[in-house]
């Protein structure tokens, strides 16, 4: 084998230690760049290897995850604290927001409007069932008929029997003579 200049020099650059000996046994050289190479090359086969092996691993992980999901009833589903459109995103890990990239203002608006509508169903609901009740029954929660849409409506904040005024109008300033 016949080397030129070049390559004798860039061998030196590798090992300048046994640059300044005019023996430089540069088939040897050769043969553990070689050595280096392959192991480098097979290294990056390997894993290459052992990364697509996982990810198919983590497919048919997820796949038989997804499929006992969908198995189960909507009652054993609500249990766990999925409904069946949120399976993939459970299964994945992901949130419903980070699976479809950022919420853009209209989807942000039908949120906003579905949790309007949610909350007036369930103030329906309440009331239906409050009114439902005789008046010893509300009495033994401490409300009236009269209190139930405030009830349900407000919270609470104001009953219809509460006297937020006084019962007459003197004032501070003004005594009764």
């Amino acid at each position: 084998m016949s080397y030129n200049k070049k390559d004798i020099e860039a061998l030196a650059m590798l090992r300048p230690v046994e640059s300044n000996n005019n023996l430089i046994d540069v088939d040897r050289h050769v043969y553990e760049a070689h050595v280096l190479r392959s192991e480098y090359i097979s290294g990056q086969i390997s894993s290459l290897f052992a990364s697509i092996a996982n990810k198919f691993r983590s497919y048919r992980r997820n796949q038989l995850a997804k499929q006992s999901l969908y198995a189960m009833t909507d009652r054993e589903l609500a249990d766990l604290g999925i409904s069946r459109a949120e399976i993939e995103q459970a299964v994945e890990g992901k949130s419903l927001s980070a699976a479809g990239g950022q919420d853009s203002i209209l989807a942000k608006l039908f949120k906003a409007v579905g949790t309007k509508i949610a909350a007036a169903q369930k103030a329906r609901a309440g009331y239906a069932q409050l009114m439902a009740m005789d008046a010893r029954q509300l009495a033994d929660i401490g409300l009236t008929r009269g209190d139930i849409e405030a009830a349900v409506n407000d919270g609470l904040s104001k009953k219809a029997n509460d006297n937020l005024s006084a019962a007459n109008n003197n004032g501070e300033q003004r005594h009764a003579i």
